[in-house]
């Protein structure tokens, strides 16, 4: 076998291969599946070296010897993905059928005669098959075919017996098979995944003894609590070989006769552990339980057959949860370090937000700093322009009035006005004052109100802040001209007489910013 390997490893294939056609895509699929082998290349030459003949690679693969003429026959490529052992190693259980002695008789009488028919028959068929493919109808709906015999068993037998019962009242109903809802494909894909057995049941129609394995054997309550109690170590499917669906698995299983029970499984057979191409699936079929068999007599083979092949579960399942286990170790510890990762981001991300906070407030402090300073020169200039812009202080007369100021810092000052000038004279004198707040309200002593002498058209301090921050606030500041101090725009406070200030009195300036 291991010049076999060697040659198939040094076939080249051409640059440029034709597509191959479904058929033969698809008995690739399943040839990788069985063997193992993952190259494309290898399996296809393989394949190719046996005309593309499934049965015929799965068995030079295992080193058989030339398998018999009866499988040689053409077969549909899409098989299913299992392993077969060999006839030595295969658990085979046939029972015989219960046929009374004078049928017996009989058949031994004309036993030759069957055997030349048969012989015949299959020497016949084979060439035909050589000839023709076979007539039945393709699959094409595989789940459909499981849905129609699941349909066609519970009305057949569930509901027969149904009414069988339906006088006794002690009697609890017939329950129903379990069978698995799907494919083959389906099954056998659920069964190596949750590492189950898969019971397989291919159902004959017209076979003599289809009906009471049905009736006293499928449906006897032993066997439905087997497989209830056992949901979760095996799959039961079945199907109606006169079907698509169930032909094919049929094809594949070459079952001698009816009914049949098949148990699919991880197999334990040294054939599957080693072989030049690599570990090749170990989904094969264990055993197989063929004739009339009683219920109790199906259970226990059906339990020798998985006590036979449980270690292989076992051990699977072992390691299985010794790979989860790893898997979720190092999940954990990867989930570990990126939260690590994460407490360190987020101190990163604080550290950062907090240097930048800092940042900010001292930039913050620092532009505060520098208005003060800035609204700090912008008072003096406000003060040495208008102290530079007032008009000249009157002597006095009947037409005058003289207010007392006290500024927020108990500084005093006074001056005479003419009554009808606008009260934003008033406005100006206190802001020409070298200790005026910024900003600031006038408060008549009695009686109290608040006082408004500030022109509506007055700039807010910040308009005196220099537009030069360089420039020196000790040169002298160009007055403002203003030619008539009496109202005379919307805009100017009325006049000290119209204001009721036309007589002396005390007015308080309060600082707004304190």
């Amino acid at each position: 076998m291991a010049s076999d390997a060697d040659n198939v490893h040094k076939m080249v294939s051409p640059d440029h291969e034709p597509q191959l056609s479904d058929q033969k895509s698809s008995a690739l699929t399943h040839f990788k599946d069985i063997s193992g082998i993952s190259e494309d290349d290898i399996a296809k030459n393989i394949l190719e070296s046996n005309n593309w003949d499934l049965e015929k690679a799965v068995y030079y693969f295992m080193e058989y010897n030339d398998p018999p003429v009866q499988i040689t026959r053409r077969r549909n490529l899409e098989m299913s993905p299992i392993g077969f052992p060999p006839p030595d190693r295969t658990v085979l259980f046939v029972s015989p059928s219960n046929i009374p002695w004078y049928r017996k008789f009989i058949s031994t009488l004309f036993s030759s005669v069957r055997w030349t028919f048969s012989v015949v028959m299959s020497v016949f068929h084979f060439l035909i098959s050589l000839v023709w493919s076979d007539l039945r109808r393709p699959v094409t709906d595989p789940a459909g075919d499981v849905r129609n015999f699941i349909d066609y068993f519970k009305k057949k037998y569930v509901a027969a017996l149904n009414e069988d019962q339906v006088d006794l009242d002690s009697v609890p109903p017939p329950r129903m098979p379990p069978f698995f809802n799907g494919t083959y494909a389906d099954a056998l894909k659920e069964a190596k995944r949750s590492l189950r057995f898969l019971i397989i049941y291919l159902h004959v129609g017209s076979h003599e003894n289809t009906d009471v394995f049905c009736r006293d054997t499928l449906l006897n309550s032993a066997f439905l609590d087997f497989l209830t109690e056992n949901s979760e170590n095996v799959l039961f499917w079945g199907c109606d070989i006169n079907s698509p669906e169930g032909y094919r698995v049929s094809e594949t299983f070459r079952e001698r006769t009816y009914p049949f029970i098949g148990v699919v499984g991880l197999s334990n057979n040294p054939s599957y552990l080693s072989t030049s191409f690599g570990s090749p699936t170990r989904m094969a079929l264990l055993g197989r339980i063929e004739g009339l068999t009683r219920a109790t007599e199906l259970i226990t083979r059906i339990n020798l057959i998985m006590d036979n092949h449980q270690a292989v579960i076992v051990a699977e399942r072992a390691e299985r949860a010794e790979r989860e286990l790893t898997s979720r170790l190092r999940r954990e510890q990867d989930e570990a370090f990126q939260a690590s990762l994460e407490v360190d981001r987020a101190r990163a991300r604080e550290r950062a937000a907090a240097a930048e906070a800092k940042e900010r407030l001292a930039r913050e402090a620092a532009e505060a700093l520098k208005r003060e300073a800035l609204l700090g020169r912008a008072v003096v200039r406000r003060q040495r322009r208008w102290a530079a812009s007032l008009p000249q202080e009157p002597s006095g007369g009947s037409d005058t009035v003289r207010h007392s100021i006290k500024l927020p810092n108990g500084t005093r000052a006074q001056r005479v006005f003419p009554i009808t000038d606008s009260i934003k004279h008033l406005y100006y004198f206190i802001i020409s004052q070298e200790h005026a707040p910024r900003r600031f309200v006038v408060e008549s002593n009695y009686p109290k109100s608040i006082i408004e002498c500030r022109p509506g058209d007055e700039s807010d301090i910040e308009e005196y802040i220099p537009k030069d921050e360089n420039a020196d606030d000790n040169e002298p500041m160009p007055p403002r001209e203003i030619e008539n101090w009496k109202p005379s725009s919307p805009s100017d406070p009325p006049s000290f007489k119209d204001a009721k200030l036309a007589q002396p009195q005390m007015l308080f300036v309060l600082d707004l910013d304190s």
